[in-house]
């Protein structure tokens, strides 16, 4: 009786050998699918945050051209207010994972 129960212990124990591999495969080809979606995802956030910058951009040129500031008080004050602008932007800007 013992020896009857002992290949049927390797059967189950090869079955679930070979189901630990394939999850394995599978664990790597998800891994992978995953990586080239969430880098997918990260540069169609990243062309959807970088227009609406380069649009303000064309944007202050032209009013600059349009009335040119005179005072450096609000050309600094501009300045600080961009860069605050950008250092807010720059936080929601994906972050590449390897």
């Amino acid at each position: 009786m013992m020896n009857s129960s002992l290949p049927e212990k390797e059967k189950l124990l090869s079955m679930l050998t070979e189901i630990h591999d394939q999850l394995e495969e599978l664990e790597t080809v998800l891994e992978a699918s995953f990586s080239d979606l969430r880098n997918q995802m990260n540069n169609e956030e990243l062309n959807k945050l970088s227009a609406p910058v380069q649009r303000l951009s064309k944007l202050e040129e032209e009013l600059d051209k349009i009335n040119p500031t005179t005072n450096e008080a609000n050309t600094e004050q501009n300045n600080s207010v961009a860069k605050a602008l950008k250092l807010e932007m720059g936080f929601w800007l994906p972050i590449e994972y390897e």
